[in-house]
């Protein structure tokens, strides 16, 4: 398998990783795409195009869901706080200690 199927295949996996929220097993695929990347030749063969087509698409969908998950999680935060503000006011209302 050359290099950019090999990117193109580990795209793929990424986002099947995000897909099936198994977030943990993402950076270890970092040290793997810099070793392809860096097995790249240059310049590049036609053939490797559309495979990196391809790994750049689902990348791009893979940071999309990611950035998604974020904003919620930094939605639901949000709440938490609010809710943790309220708390701790009915705490001092009744003098409860902590």
């Amino acid at each position: 398998m050359s290099a950019w199927e090999a990117l193109e295949a580990l795209a793929a996996e990424e986002a099947q990783l995000v897909a099936d929220e198994r977030f943990d097993d993402l950076p270890g695929l970092n040290l793997q795409r810099a070793a392809l990347i860096a097995a790249l030749p240059s310049p590049l063969p036609t053939a490797a195009a559309e495979p990196l087509r391809n790994a750049l698409a689902a990348q791009r969908a893979t940071v999309t869901v990611l950035e998604a998950r974020r904003d919620a999680i930094g939605t639901e935060l949000g709440r938490l706080r609010r809710g943790r503000t309220g708390v701790q006011g009915y705490a001092r209302t009744f003098e409860v200690q902590r």
